[in-house]
């Protein structure tokens, strides 16, 4: 030991110590040849904000863009409501047309057999007014004859004949009468009114007078 010279005693603790040399650690040190190292990019704290509103911002364009949508359906279907309520007042209207026509032309067929008894009925009384009133049977019968032709040619037929079995369905009995040599009984003696009948549809009973049962 040189008696000028005084050692620095080491610190266990230093942590620049090699404990295997008793120097210092060089390695702790920073190495001066080698580049230096740059910090890690880090996000910045508005940049988070901002992705989430642009997030947001695009999801209510979608929506508006689906009301929109949804609105130009609802004004395209009401559209279609309008148009179809419309056509379906064109139909009643022209059905309302179309059925009054065929009931006016229904009462003009009715009414021309109606008409031309009137005009032989006319001329009948006419007949008789001027000659001899025994002279208007023959009219009232060619009238009568007429009216008949007149409603075949409409398709009715006219129920209810004297010596025919009374039916309930077609005929109205209006009371008996006593039972005649050669007559049946249950049959038609008298025609009040006559019945008729177009097809199988009913217009109007015959109003009649039935024979008794025998006792």
């Amino acid at each position: 030991m040189n008696a000028g010279h005084e050692e620095t005693p080491l610190n266990p603790n230093d942590p620049g110590r090699d404990d295997s040399t008793g120097t210092p650690d060089q390695a702790g040190a920073p190495d001066e040849g080698a580049p230096a190292q740059e910090p890690a990019a880090t996000a910045s704290p508005q940049e988070a904000p901002d992705a989430a509103g642009d997030a947001a911002l695009d999801e209510i364009d979608i929506i508006r863009e689906e009301l929109a949508a949804v609105q130009a359906k609802m004004e395209d279907a009401e559209s279609r409501a309008l148009r179809a309520r419309a056509e379906l007042d064109t139909v009643k209207r022209r059905t309302a047309g179309d059925v009054a026509r065929a009931r006016d032309a229904g009462v003009d067929e009715a009414l021309a057999p109606a008409m031309a008894v009137f005009d032989d009925l006319r001329r009948a009384l006419d007949a008789a007014e001027q000659g001899d009133p025994a002279s208007i049977v023959p009219g009232v019968k060619a009238v009568l004859e007429t009216l008949g032709r007149n409603l075949d040619g409409l398709g009715v037929e006219r129920v209810g004949h004297e010596g025919e079995p009374f039916d309930a369905e077609q005929h109205e009995a209006l009371t008996t009468a006593p039972l005649q040599d050669g007559a049946e009984p249950g049959t038609i003696a008298t025609v009040f009114e006559a019945g008729f009948k177009r097809g199988e549809r009913l217009i109007r009973p015959a109003r009649v007078v039935v024979y008794q049962d025998a006792d």
